[in-house]
């Protein structure tokens, strides 16, 4: 079996980098992507695991880095639930060591961090992100400084300077992100999961597991706000048809909560609804990768919802009667569900932990 060889490319004027530059965008401004340019050639996708690792890299052979740290990340459980005719494939991110899916790429940003021999790590997040980055930035043993807005969840807060990690608090997310950039220093790194295609790499591996699993669902439904998840699983999507174990993409739809639209406003018209900042990890204004989320949706002959906080709570409800013990971002794409004819067999990824949301729950139930 031969290496898995990727690319490292600007989105916009092709320019190609090193995997191992330090930088987090191109020189023009643009995002960066990374691709796999050739891929192993094997009979069977069995041939690809490494079932001896009981984490994310068990695929490492679909990897930009070997050898990464881990925490346990991955292997998540799926919950089939029926509802309403539909089969629900929900997959329990919220297992993750962390509490939430970010886990997944934070695992690749410190190990790629950890290869260029980084000694600080910056990243902006609303709270799950910074959290996942604290956690494995101290196990690699790297610095972490992450810009939070003041209100992210107590518990979240809290977390992270129990890992060690410098918390600057913020008046708003935009100028968490804005900051992170602004007060970067010469021996940092800037890992933010809204323009890292690193992070995406962690990301796919959620769709690895499902069809190692034998899992065949005919669309997605994600909570998007930096679309690093959406993306990420479409990645995961991408590399098994390109190496003919998969016909084609399931239809992908992003929910959105009421308030921050961005990608609902690109593609429909600019959102006059209710309120959804019970979602409060669906905050970024301006998502850097939304050209690339847009082409998703509609490649895949998907859409993007609006949900509002009352919308939030009754699909909480309901999780919560079922023994899945969400947050309320996570809550959003089970409410988004409701909105969507025609799909049978839907797979929802279930993001976070309402446990780290406990003041928040608290005042909904």
């Amino acid at each position: 079996m031969r290496d898995t060889l990727f690319e490292l490319k600007c989105s916009k004027c092709n320019r190609e980098f090193n995997l191992v530059v330090k930088k987090w965008r191109c020189d023009c401004g643009s995002v960066l992507n990374l691709k796999i340019s050739e891929y192993p050639v094997v009979e069977n996708f069995s041939d690809l695991i490494d079932k001896n690792q009981r984490n994310l890299w068990r695929y490492e052979s679909l990897l930009p880095f070997k050898n990464g740290i881990t925490l346990g990340e991955g292997l998540t459980p799926v919950v089939k639930k029926k509802v309403e005719n539909k089969n629900i494939f929900f997959k329990l991110e919220y297992f993750s060591p962390t509490g939430s899916f970010k886990d997944r790429g934070a695992a690749m940003g410190v190990s790629r961090a950890k290869a260029i021999r980084v000694k600080t790590m910056v990243e902006d997040s609303s709270g799950n992100a910074g959290l996942a980055y604290s956690a494995y930035a101290s196990a690699g043993g790297i610095r972490a400084r992450i810009y939070i807005p003041f209100d992210a969840p107590i518990g979240k807060k809290a977390l992270m300077r129990a890992c060690n990690a410098e918390v600057v608090e913020c008046k708003t997310r935009e100028e968490a992100s804005e900051r992170a950039v602004s007060e970067l220093g010469d021996d940092d790194i800037y890992v933010g999961h809204t323009w890292d295609p690193f992070f995406l790499e962690g990301m796919k591996t959620e769709i690895f597991e499902i069809f190692e699993e034998k899992i065949v669902v005919d669309s997605v439904i994600i909570p998007t706000s930096s679309g690093s998840h959406l993306l990420g699983i479409y990645r995961g999507f991408e590399d098994l048809i390109q190496m003919g174990f998969f016909d084609d993409f399931p239809e992908f739809y992003v929910v959105q909560a009421g308030g921050i639209t961005p990608i609902y406003n690109r593609i429909h018209r600019k959102w006059d609804g209710g309120i959804g900042d019970l979602a409060d990890g669906l905050r970024i204004v301006n998502p850097p990768r939304i050209e690339q989320i847009v082409e998703v949706i509609e490649k895949t002959n998907g859409d993007v919802l609006v949900v509002d906080n009352e919308e939030i709570i009754a699909a909480m409800k309901e999780l919560y009667r079922m023994g899945l013990l969400v947050e309320p971002t996570s809550a959003a794409a089970y409410a988004g569900l409701k909105k969507i004819k025609g799909v049978k067999s839907p797979l929802i990824p279930l993001t976070g932990t309402g446990i780290k949301t406990v003041d928040k729950i608290q005042k909904i139930f």
